[in-house]
């Protein structure tokens, strides 16, 4: 019998054995191209939520040609780590990292939406109601938050 897939809202640290529908809805490289580079990804879910995905480098020949943005997968396994740093691109507590067990599997599963732009609400930013160090619309809160007084 097939597993159930678990959905995104349900990431807790708790188990790394997760099946998860998918589709890359953002997908950048970040460092030199054939070394450190490592792949940075948002996966969205069947009910719209979000979460952060790394693809080190010594993972990254394994899987580069396979992500694609806008595409939809079954994945498996991966490692669950705290979603702490200084900027996040999701609001989701935690983050996944791509590992040596991971299974990627290429699906076609067309009901799984596709990129939401989440704006902060220009009201918002005036009166300093937005989480510092969330991307938001490719300006972090940060420089929202450091340049409030000019707007």
């Amino acid at each position: 019998m097939a597993r159930i897939h678990d959905k995104i809202w349900s990431i807790d640290g708790s188990k790394e054995t997760l099946k998860l529908v998918v589709r890359i809805t953002d997908l950048w490289f970040v460092g030199t191209p054939n070394k450190s580079e490592q792949a940075e990804m948002v996966f969205v879910d069947y009910e719209g939520d979000q979460i952060h995905a790394i693809c080190k480098s010594d993972h990254l020949k394994s899987w580069k040609a396979d992500l694609k943005e806008n595409c939809t997968y079954v994945m498996h396994n991966f490692k669950v780590v705290k979603n702490d740093g200084q900027f996040r691109v999701c609001e989701h507590e935690y983050k996944l990292f791509f590992i040596g067990v991971t299974v990627v599997r290429e699906a076609d599963l067309h009901e799984l939406p596709f990129k939401e732009f989440r704006f902060v609400e220009f009201a918002n930013v005036v009166a300093g109601n937005f989480v510092s160090g969330l991307l938001v619309g490719g300006l972090s809160a940060c420089f929202i938050e450091k340049y409030q007084g000019c707007f």
